[in-house]
């Protein structure tokens, strides 16, 4: 009976163990970027400072253009892209440069209904450069990137 309560004791005190809260790096908590929660419209995006793009037109691209300002004058910034899908769901871009060399990006596919969750993956990236494209119109694209993340990065380069 003395070892059942010992080791009843014991796993409690592992178990008790199990509540405190992790402070796992993956855990968005301590995103430089104002929270999102569903659903998530445009107009909400806009208001939080997003880049947002929206079926072909773009609203805060003064904030894309500063980003690269900052990006060329070696000042840290941030920018969030918020583009939505044809069925209006959000897709996060989330770019954090350091002000030297290295752009963290983060991709948020989660709220895409008809997307399959990616997970936030993210990659460090050196830089961005625009590819210029006839075909498709041109975009920029992240590179010198960690992992092929990168790839999920796609922003038009249009005039409004």
């Amino acid at each position: 009976m003395k070892k059942y309560m010992l080791t009843l004791t014991v796993a409690l005190v592992l178990l008790s163990g199990c509540n405190n809260k992790s402070s796992n790096p993956s855990d968005n908590s301590e995103s430089p970027f104002p929270a999102v929660s569903e659903p998530y419209r445009a107009e909400q995006a806009a208001e939080n400072g997003d880049v947002v793009g929206l079926h072909g037109v773009t609203y805060n691209l003064d904030k894309w253009t500063a980003f690269l300002a900052n990006l060329d004058t070696g000042v840290r910034d941030q920018v969030r892209i918020t583009q939505y899908t044809d069925e209006g769901d959000p897709i996060f871009y989330e770019l954090v440069y350091d002000g030297t060399e290295s752009i963290l990006y983060t991709f948020d596919n989660s709220m895409d209904s008809f997307g399959s969750d990616a997970g936030r993956p993210s990659t460090v990236c050196r830089d961005i450069e625009l590819e210029e494209n006839k075909e498709i119109g041109s975009h920029y694209k992240l590179t010198g990137c960690d992992y092929d993340t990168s790839e999920t990065f796609w922003f038009m380069k249009n005039s409004n």
